[in-house]
């Protein structure tokens, strides 16, 4: 999504493409009437071959549309699981570090519930304008430090001990693939292509040769459409800085669980 509308929340979103495509759509409308009436159906009327016309493109373009919309929300869905299991790696951690010997399980439960704020701040971020990090955790760096100084003694811990490095590691690889999706939105030049779509689509129905108030009707009806499908794709492009965002409930459980735990 463009990075202009990243700040404004789902309503505002909405608000905006809704809104705003059918005023330009209206707008428009006044501006090529008088031109299209002189230049396009001066001799005779042209509604036929604008209709085909509009007919043939809304067909191509509503196929872009459709595709980006499906891709938006796939992504949307995998990272939204991606958040799930993540959670749940959390939650198996957790009872995995009650195996350690003191104090170190200890400690390292205060690091995965400082690691749960770390993440929630990272990628659910109070200013969506921020830069998504890029570096490693510090967090999960931290703990692998003190798991790399700690020596099991039983096997009971050896095999804890294993257990826990491969849940950290797992946590990386999600974190990693979390922070990846939050750049994986549909390209510029793709967006140019949607919003040059947009602005020839609804300049073929301002072109239309009809009564005043039902080319208005019309005209904003399809516009205010056209800005509802634009409006699903741009709040579902970046799953965590859009205006769709996906839900941190499990992350927050964890977090509260460790809290009291």
């Amino acid at each position: 999504m463009l990075d202009l509308f990243k700040g404004l929340s789902t309503m505002q979103l909405a608000l905006v493409f809704c809104a705003g495509f059918a005023a330009v759509a209206i707008a428009g409308i006044f501006v090529c009437r008088p031109y299209s009436l002189r230049w396009i159906h001066g001799r005779r009327n042209a509604n036929d071959m604008i209709g085909f016309s509009l007919q043939s493109f809304a067909a191509l373009y509503g196929i872009l549309l459709g595709l980006l919309a499906v891709e938006a929300y796939q992504d949307f869905s995998s990272v939204k699981d991606a958040v799930s299991k993540k959670a749940l790696t959390l939650a198996t951690l957790r009872h995995d570090l009650d195996g350690l010997p003191a104090p170190l399980s200890a400690q390292l439960q205060q690091d995965l519930q400082d690691y749960t704020v770390e993440a929630l701040e990272t990628h659910w971020p109070k200013d969506v304008s921020a830069p998504t990090p890029t570096g490693p955790s510090p967090t999960l760096r931290r703990m692998l430090r003190k798991l790399f100084a700690f020596q099991p003694s039983t096997k009971s811990e050896e095999l804890v001990y294993g257990e826990a490095f491969r849940q950290i590691n797992t946590l990386i690889e999600q974190r990693r693939q979390l922070l990846s999706s939050e750049g994986n939105g549909i390209p510029a030049p793709m967006w140019a292509v949607v919003y040059l779509g947009a602005f020839l689509y609804m300049l073929l129905m301002c072109l239309f040769d009809m009564e005043m108030h039902v080319h208005l009707l019309l005209g904003a009806t399809t516009a205010l459409f056209l800005g509802a499908v634009i409006f699903l794709i741009a709040a579902l492009d970046n799953p965590f800085r859009g205006g769709v965002t996906v839900d941190p409930a499990p992350i927050v459980e964890m977090r509260d669980a460790l809290a009291h735990s």
